[in-house]
């Protein structure tokens, strides 16, 4: 393997200490692992369905799942030695192996990885409850990079839990009164104003979002019970490209909203191509 490909974790390997603990019994070099980027891993669901015997109960899984679901990560380099490191700390191949996934920074990239899945003859048909430890653990590993905990929770709580984002931002034509509200009234149950970090820019009929340049945008907090159809609908109207995100007009990425000093994490639309003279909105509001 490539010893730059990025590896993207989403478990007890979000915990630094974990991580340390494990390379000081085995004699390893824990600084091969270096944190790169908060992101996420779109069109996925946290599951609890493999039985450990190292933990003493259930560890994390990530599954393929529905439109609308994520599960939050960080994005690790690391060297060659380091890839057998974690070989030897996943069981891979016989209790995890390697899989190639492409995830979303929470600058708004889409990039290539690799993560670890459980084999398929080592998942259980029910839920397996991880241990208190282990639980505290991922819990720790997630807090410590400001990650949310909800995925986590649900997946504990229920096997068939999703890591759906039931909310959407929207910060141009589809807030309420503008020309799309229409196409959007009827998947929303709750609307709040919000605000997120990131640069707006006037591009004619509509605005563009970018993530990684510095100020603030405004617009609206939307909850859709139907989170799923809803964003089949938006992803339409917003240009994304499924098979290729980013050869599409915008990509659809999770961002964290301020909503009167409670952060709120959601879907939104970036501008994938920035016009060289899109003007930018120094106010972060859309006026047509």
């Amino acid at each position: 393997m490539d010893s730059k490909t990025l590896y993207f974790g989403y478990g007890s390997n979000l915990n630094r200490s974990d991580w340390e603990r494990w390379c000081a019994e085995k004699g390893y070099d824990a600084s091969l692992l270096t944190p790169v980027e908060a992101a996420w891993l779109p069109d996925f669901s946290l599951r609890f369905h493999y039985r450990s015997s190292g933990r003493k109960g259930g560890a994390a899984d990530v599954v393929p799942d529905c439109r609308g679901t994520a599960v939050p990560g960080m994005l690790f380099s690391l060297s060659e030695e380091a890839w057998d490191q974690l070989d030897k700390k996943e069981g891979h191949p016989r209790y995890y192996t390697r899989c190639p996934v492409r995830v979303i920074t929470t600058s708004g990239d889409f990039v290539e990885a690799t993560t670890y899945v459980v084999v398929s003859e080592k998942k259980e048909p029910q839920l397996v409850p991880p241990a208190d430890e282990y639980h505290a653990v991922v819990l720790d590993g997630l807090l410590n990079h400001k990650l949310p905990i909800e995925h986590l929770k649900k997946a504990i709580e229920s096997f068939e839990a999703n890591s759906t984002l039931e909310h959407v931002f929207v910060y141009g034509t589809l807030m309420q009164g503008e020309q799309r509200w229409p196409q959007l009234s009827s998947w929303s149950s709750h609307v709040q104003q919000g605000s997120i970090s990131g640069g707006l820019y006037h591009l004619g009929a509509y605005p563009g979002l970018r993530l990684d340049e510095q100020g603030t945008v405004h617009g609206e907090l939307h909850r859709c019970e139907d989170i799923t159809n809803a964003l089949a609908v938006f992803d339409q109207i917003e240009g994304c490209d499924e098979a290729n995100p980013l050869s599409g007009l915008y990509l659809r990425v999770p961002v964290q909203v301020n909503v009167e000093g409670v952060p709120v994490w959601a879907w939104t639309y970036v501008i994938n191509r920035l016009p060289v003279d899109a003007q930018r909105l120094e106010r972060g509001r859309w006026v047509r």
